[in-house]
């Protein structure tokens, strides 16, 4: 009781409630008085820890907590004079508050995104404007329906058809290199939810890319070539990787 009420007047007032409470239940006087008189002699052996705010210091540092360092790092500052206040890594909120789902990766949108050739070091840079998925299973899709069409061609056909282009730059390497697209392998780069700045990004990786890209252009996005130093393969940050599944229906593409 003691250490929760700290006014005097309150400490009284609960007090009498308790007795009350006590005498409902056939409690005599005494065993109240005797109970608080042990509680007061414990009190009273307890040793008045000195408040932090007696202590004149240079100033105050925040260090998260971490068993066995931050009592350590606590001491050393305080021989300095700096008072040291604890933040806990872990709190409730972050265990138990989950506001939002994890969105699988292939499923995100807004992103730039890479897809691989098996056979070469060639790749296909785009932006889906909608989700990842999607547009993957197009490339599949349309990559298939290619593949099947010229396997009916005649030679004389299938020497034309290497000039004409499917709706997807991935399409035409596969059938024309006959190489095997590593779907698998497809990958989020970059995402970024402002459409003018995903564009600028796409042109950047497709750069940085050089000769060894599927692409038929280098982008929506114009970027100046006095950039080309700054955009070496050697910088290319870290990505967001992600193990679409391959196969499945696809649409047109780009």
């Amino acid at each position: 009781m003691n250490s929760i009420i700290t006014e005097d007047a309150d400490k009284k007032l609960e007090e009498t409630k308790i007795k009350e409470a006590l005498g409902r239940c056939g409690y005599p006087n005494w065993t109240f008085k005797q109970v608080k008189d042990q509680m007061d002699k414990k009190q009273a052996k307890k040793p008045k820890k000195k408040k932090d705010t007696d202590i004149q210091t240079k100033g105050l540092v925040v260090i998260p907590y971490v068993e066995g360092l931050a009592e350590k790092a606590n001491r050393i500052f305080r021989k300095h004079g700096i008072a040291t206040a604890m933040k806990p890594n872990t709190n409730l909120r972050k265990l138990l508050v989950h506001p939002k789902d994890k969105v699988d990766p292939i499923n995100s949108t807004d992103c730039v995104y890479e897809i691989p050739c098996t056979n070469c070091n060639n790749t296909y840079v785009g932006e889906p404007r909608r989700k990842f998925a999607t547009r993957l299973k197009e490339h599949q899709k349309e990559t298939m329906r290619v593949q099947q069409t010229k396997q009916n061609y005649t030679r004389q056909t299938r020497k034309q058809s290497e000039t004409e282009q499917s709706k997807s730059a991935i399409a035409d390497h596969a059938v024309q290199q006959n190489h095997v697209i590593d779907w698998d392998k497809s990958k989020i780069l970059s995402k970024e939810c402002n459409a003018n700045i995903r564009l600028i990004k796409e042109s950047i990786w497709i750069r940085r890319r050089g000769p060894n890209i599927m692409k038929r252009d280098e982008g929506a996005h114009y970027l100046s070539r006095v950039y080309d130093p700054l955009l070496s393969d050697s910088s290319t940050p870290s990505v967001v990787r992600n193990r679409p599944t391959g196969g499945g229906d696809q649409q047109s593409m780009f």
